[in-house]
């Protein structure tokens, strides 16, 4: 997976396969670049073509990509082969996200049910407090917070038809299936994963191997480093805010508002305002003046926290990109390739920067160093 001690004798064929004797070995033609770009680009509108049945390779690949260093540190001090260790890990994941999913099906499925319970009079209070009780005048047609609730139970009723409930089925199915296929998924590639590492690279023609070689020791560092930070953002957002909507500030349903506001960090730019939204509103429904600004201060410091401190401390350097190239590789990502878009995005803007800046350094070919100054 770091991509070094791979085979690079460009005699060499697929990994595990010798050429057979006697057989005669002809010349081939050098590979140009403009042959490397069709096939990329062959490649990318197949998986934009399947890009739906992407998600489950993308989280068990990122699993196994996370997982690797543990793995291969582990393999090398017992002293046995991959599998068994592979397994362990793979038996502890399984582990930690039973006891995960058991935690928040008793917590935070009990707040989701009352606040679709509570929903019409939540909507209620926060109209009111909006525009006031008499509501406002538009176009001569008045709108009172009772009128704009009872408009939107109409159309929420009118969606809750046949074929609502079919895509309702459909998105559980999927959602069912999709798991399980990650959870299949999973150990095969946390096993595999030198072997598929190698394999890809030797897809590459053997006078571009080595170039890809010196590259991957400075992406796969920093691509790693950004998965971890990014696991380490999203549970720090969380547990912090809980311990403030809790504890703190008492608000209802603080278990799931933490993990909506954990979960949203996982969406660059877009997830933080979101989140930023959902406690503006939480925090207008509030008595007394004082609760509001307590509970807006909470929010600030935590973004400034996360902001300043603990994401650049775990994102690392790699991962300080523009704000205005994060936004735009997030909406194009999520255009192409929707829910996988969203996820790849950040990463693959990442693996850009680096190789640019290791291509970039290299000088002009057919130019000294003296006569780029002159």
């Amino acid at each position: 997976m770091e991509g070094t001690n791979l085979p690079t004798d460009q005699n060499l064929g697929a990994p595990g396969v010798t050429p057979e004797p006697g057989i005669p070995r002809g010349r081939r033609s050098f590979v140009g670049g403009w042959a490397i770009a069709a096939v990329l680009s062959v490649l990318a509108i197949l998986l934009y073509q399947i890009r739906i049945a992407l998600l489950p390779f993308v989280f068990a690949i990122a699993v196994a990509f996370v997982t690797d260093p543990l793995i291969g540190n582990l393999q090398r001090r017992l002293g046995c082969p991959r599998w068994p260790v592979a397994a362990g890990c793979y038996i502890a994941i399984l582990t930690v996200l039973g006891v995960a999913g058991y935690w928040v099906g008793t917590t935070a499925a009990g707040d989701l049910i009352k606040i679709a319970r509570q929903a019409p009079q939540i909507l209620h209070d926060f109209l009111s407090m909006l525009i006031g009780s008499e509501g406002v005048t538009v176009f001569g047609q008045s709108y009172t917070p009772d009128t704009i609730v009872r408009a939107s139970a109409s159309v929420l009723e009118g969606a809750a038809g046949l074929d609502a409930l079919k895509g309702a089925a459909r998105l559980a199915g999927s959602l069912i299936f999709g798991t399980v296929l990650t959870l299949v998924l999973m150990p095969y590639f946390m096993i595999s994963a030198p072997r598929l590492a190698a394999g890809a690279i030797w897809l590459l023609p053997p006078e571009r191997r080595p170039s890809v070689e010196q590259l991957l020791p400075r992406i796969v560092p920093a691509l790693r480093r950004y998965l971890i930070g990014l696991a380490l953002v999203v549970f720090y957002t969380a547990v912090v805010g809980w311990v403030g909507f809790g504890p703190i500030f008492r608000l209802p349903h603080a278990v799931l508002l933490a993990l909506i506001v954990g979960l949203l960090e996982l969406v660059p730019a877009v997830g933080p305002f979101a989140s930023g939204t959902i406690v503006g509103i939480i925090a207008v429904q509030q008595h007394g003046l004082w609760a509001v600004g307590l509970l807006f201060g909470f929010a600030m410091a935590l973004r400034l926290s996360i902001d300043n401190i603990v994401g650049p401390l775990v994102l690392g350097e790699a991962a300080r990109v523009h704000p205005v190239v994060i936004i735009a590789s997030f909406v194009c990502g999520a255009i192409l390739f929707g829910v996988v878009g969203l996820l790849i995005a950040v990463p693959i803007v990442v693996c850009v920067k680096i190789t640019l800046q290791h291509y970039y350094a290299e000088p002009i070919a057919g130019q000294s160093i003296s006569g780029n100054s002159n």
